[in-house]
């Protein structure tokens, strides 16, 4: 059963206090390409704080700061990850940097004619085993298994972001892989509320210098 309408009043009037209005909050990745993108992220940002507003109305503790903390990790997450995949995939997929993020060194089978194959059948076999003639190759995997480190990294080589930022946004992936229950009790991570606000503030510098590379390099 929802609260009566003078206390939603109330909350909600606490919440927006302290928030920029919606506008602001969806227009926040202007230098998103793609509009549907963009607006997926400020959704996620602006909803992101509503949320964290609200729990701070109610001086969530215990186990409700726990999830608050969780909330945060994983929605500043998602919104880092998707940001920096739309960097190298979508405006600089060209980039040998961003290429080499989906190849990985592999063996391909040589068919061979099977007139030169008879030739050749007593050179290939070892110890009763038959050889199978190959050459090192390059495979391709899916852009969406690229894993995050790597790609952090990447727009690091490239510029768009600075080195501690690196670091801290693999440290806040790292926390939200350990979301999971059971790799949480794995590694014994405890949620600070720290941690969610660390998300938060690191989210300006990080759309102030990837605006800022992007603009240098006319993309």
């Amino acid at each position: 059963m929802a609260l009566d309408p003078e206390t939603r009043e109330a909350v909600r009037a606490y919440v927006a206090a302290d928030l920029r209005d919606e506008d602001w909050h969806l227009n926040y990745f202007d230098f998103i390409k793609d509009p549907v993108l963009a607006r997926r992220l400020g959704e996620e940002f602006i909803s992101t704080r509503y949320v964290y507003k609200l729990l701070e109305a109610i001086a969530a503790d215990d186990w409700l700061l726990q999830a608050q903390v969780r909330v945060q990790v994983l929605s500043y997450a998602s919104i880092y990850e998707a940001v920096i995949h739309h960097i190298l995939f979508e405006r600089l997929p060209t980039r040998p940097e961003v290429q080499q993020l989906t190849e990985f060194p592999t063996k391909k089978r040589i068919s061979i004619p099977e007139h030169h194959r008879q030739a050749l059948e007593k050179y290939l076999e070892h110890d009763g085993r038959p050889i199978i003639p190959t050459y090192e190759g390059v495979g391709r995997t899916d852009e969406t298994k690229v894993r995050f480190d790597r790609k952090a990294e990447c727009v690091f080589q490239l510029g768009f972001i600075e080195e501690w930022l690196r670091d801290d946004l693999i440290d806040l992936y790292e926390a939200r892989n350990s979301i999971h229950i059971h790799a949480e009790i794995r590694k014994s991570l405890k949620y600070q509320l720290d941690l969610s606000r660390d998300a938060y503030r690191r989210l300006q510098p990080f759309k102030e210098q990837i605006s800022r590379k992007l603009a240098e390099i006319g993309c």
